[in-house]
């Protein structure tokens, strides 16, 4: 009986010996692992951000050949550099933008001075009726393509109602000394376009009157970040590219 005993005495104080060294194994085992998932999570948001830096740095490039075939002489880019702190817009957006207004612009017979003008103008607005709506740049941007288009029901949720009664009222109310009826399309264009600023007047300069404001100054934040990423995806391309 007690050689039975000694026997599962010492059995127990082996097999915890075996226990301990076994959990002290497994501990280690696990630590290991963990270190080469937090490891392999960091090495992924890593390539993560690269990618999107790449992304945001080659959408800009696409978006300046546009500007610089409908803009040649490139007065695009000192505007779209200004817009984040005027309009709470990105580089990329102003020139998205800009670019797509002139070519619209320009489309319609109108010369690259008067394009320009046009298309700064509106893209501006854009910022700022998303600024005072509360809005995505492009939701505003979108609708006010419908200078160009004559499409109406996209601005009836910023309070204009373009219909051709209210835009013949206002022709003759402003100078064009004739109805919608009367006139070319390019002249149906400066018309909507003198039309929808004089309806969105109370937007117009929202974004720099309110950019102390929380939401305007997150925004801000926010297109600063994506400048520095499309400066670090500039370089990435450069050293990556063969």
């Amino acid at each position: 009986m007690g050689d039975s005993v000694g026997q599962v005495s010492l059995d127990l104080v082996l097999n915890k010996g075996d226990f301990e060294a076994g959990l002290n194994s497994v501990t280690k085992l696990a630590t290991k692992a963990g270190k080469l998932l937090a490891g392999a999570f960091a090495v992924g948001k890593l390539i993560s951000f690269g990618k999107e830096c790449i992304e945001l740095s080659s959408n800009l490039s696409e978006v300046q050949n546009v500007v610089d075939t409908v803009f040649p002489n490139k007065q695009i880019d000192n505007f779209a550099r200004n817009a984040a702190a005027q309009f709470g817009l990105s580089e990329t957006m102003a020139k998205n933008f800009t670019g797509t207004f002139g070519a619209m612009g320009k489309a319609f017979g109108f010369s690259e001075g008067q394009a320009y003008d046009m298309a700064t103008a509106l893209t501006g607005l854009a910022g700022d009726v998303a600024s005072f709506y509360n809005m995505s740049q492009d939701e505003a941007y979108t609708k006010l393509k419908s200078v160009f288009t004559g499409e109406t029901e996209s601005l009836k949720s910023l309070g204009v109602v373009m219909t051709q009664t209210a835009l013949d009222a206002f022709a003759m109310a402003n100078g064009f000394g004739k109805t919608t009826k009367s006139m070319s399309e390019a002249e149906k264009v400066a018309l909507r376009f003198k039309f929808v600023q004089d309806q969105l007047s109370a937007a117009q300069g929202d974004f720099m009157r309110t950019s102390d404001g929380w939401a305007n100054q997150v925004r801000l934040l926010s297109l600063q970040f994506d400048s520095l990423k499309a400066a670090i995806g500039s370089g990435l391309i450069a050293v990556l590219s063969p």
